[in-house]
């Protein structure tokens, strides 16, 4: 199988996690979700650390993206405890794949001004179909419905963050999935690309199926296939460089 050593490292990724929630920095709140999150790891696999309290007081002091791991995977993540600094930073990453994370007192506010300008950064640039890609945690679920409704096909509500964490989870999969082959689909095709997304798929597949304790067989049968075809390409192109 190859490995980073073997495979270009992507050094800038296209895809980000902003978050936006005036308790971030609140070491009793989103315990679950804190825990997806730590130092960024890199080609030579070092361990990841968890990130601390004081590391997520600098992320909201730099007002920007910062790299970091989430759940084995190279991300961008910033965040925010004010809706203008989060609306710069869409403005600032429109070329980047974004999953939104948000209150639901902030984003009341904030979804519609969003949806309303960068509604591309939602919408499936092949299909036209819209990301369901906000997450909105909230207490009571039932306050949100009254703006929510008119925002349905971009959101989603949860309650407890651990929910939350596990749909993003799969949701993140699922878009390093269909991105995958469509690197393949590309004239040459986009193997080393594809290889680390399949990678993040696997990673991210493998994770959810332990978090909701459900069988992604044929998911992960797929994406082993994927794998497996990807690697013979890159061993062959490999060969005819020697």
């Amino acid at each position: 199988m190859p490995n980073d050593a073997t495979v270009p490292y992507e050094e800038n990724p296209t895809h980000m996690i902003i978050w936006l929630d005036v308790s971030i920095g609140d070491p009793s709140r989103y315990q679950h979700l804190k825990k997806a999150f730590s130092s960024k790891s890199d080609p030579k696999h070092e361990i990841p650390v968890e990130l601390v309290d004081a590391d997520y007081d600098e992320i909201l002091r730099v007002e920007g993206p910062l790299p970091i791991d989430f759940e084995g995977v190279y991300f961008l993540l910033a965040a925010f405890t004010n809706i203008e600094s989060c609306i710069n930073c869409f403005a600032q990453n429109q070329d980047k794949r974004i999953f939104f994370i948000t209150s639901g007192s902030l984003g009341r506010d904030a979804v519609p001004i969003i949806i309303e300008r960068f509604k591309e950064t939602f919408t499936d640039p092949v299909t036209d179909e819209p990301y369901m890609s906000i997450y909105v945690f909230c207490h009571d679920i039932s306050l949100q419905i009254d703006w929510a409704l008119d925002y349905r096909d971009y959101i989603q509500i949860f309650n407890f963050d651990a929910d939350l964490l596990s749909r993003m989870i799969r949701d993140i999969g699922d878009y390093f999935l269909t991105e995958s082959k469509r690197l393949l689909d590309e004239s040459p095709p986009n193997n080393a690309a594809a290889y680390h997304r399949l990678s993040w798929t696997k990673e991210l597949y493998y994770r959810y199926t332990k978090m909701e304790k459900v069988s992604m067989k044929k998911e992960l049968g797929e994406v082993d296939q994927l794998l497996e075809d990807v690697e013979e390409e890159l061993r062959s192109s490999s060969d005819e460089d020697d």
